[in-house]
C-alpha cells in the first residue's frame, strides 16, 4: 500500500495557438480584490481515471465550446501548495479554424484575445504563466 499519494493532484495546461498568436483567456479568481479576473492559458485538474490527453481536450471543450486538437506535450511541471504535490503536463494545442469563430466562454471566463507571444507580458503578470511559453517554439 502507498501511502501519502492522496497529496498529490495532476493538472493539464492547453496552450491554445493559431497561425502566430495565443489564446488568453481571462478568468474570474476573487471578488474581493479590486480586479477580479486574471490572464490565463486553459487549465483543469485531470479527473479521477481520466487520462491527461482526455483531460486538455474536455477543458477546451467545457471552457470555450469547441473542439481541440493536442499537437504536442511542451513540459512537465512540479510544484508544492501547502502539503500537497501538483503535478501537471502542458499541451500546445489548436482548434479548427472555422471553430474560431464559434468560441462560447463558459461562466467563470470574462472575455479571451489571440495575442502575439512578444506581447503575452502585456496580458499577464504571473511569472508563472508567462513561463509557459518558454518551451513552446515558434
Amino acid at each position: 500500500m502507498v501511502t501519502g499519494m492522496e497529496n498529490i493532484y495532476l493538472r493539464v495546461k492547453g496552450i491554445i495557438k493559431k497561425d502566430d498568436k495565443y489564446l488568453l483567456i481571462k478568468r474570474w479568481v476573487d471578488d474581493r480584490i479590486p480586479d477580479p479576473f486574471i490572464w490565463e492559458f486553459i487549465d483543469a485538474e485531470v479527473n479521477y481515471g481520466e487520462a491527461p490527453d482526455d483531460a486538455v481536450l474536455r477543458a477546451i471543450r467545457e471552457l470555450l465550446s469547441v473542439e481541440g486538437k493536442i499537437d504536442r506535450i511542451v513540459y512537465t511541471w512540479s510544484q508544492m501548495v501547502g502539503d500537497s504535490q501538483c503535478v501537471g503536463i502542458a499541451y500546445l494545442c489548436s482548434i479548427d479554424g472555422n471553430d474560431e469563430d464559434n468560441i462560447v466562454l463558459s461562466e467563470e471566463y470574462g472575455e479571451l484575445d489571440w495575442v502575439e507571444k512578444d506581447k503575452v507580458s502585456n496580458y499577464v503578470e504571473n511569472i508563472y504563466v508567462l513561463k509557459d511559453l518558454e518551451g513552446v517554439a515558434l
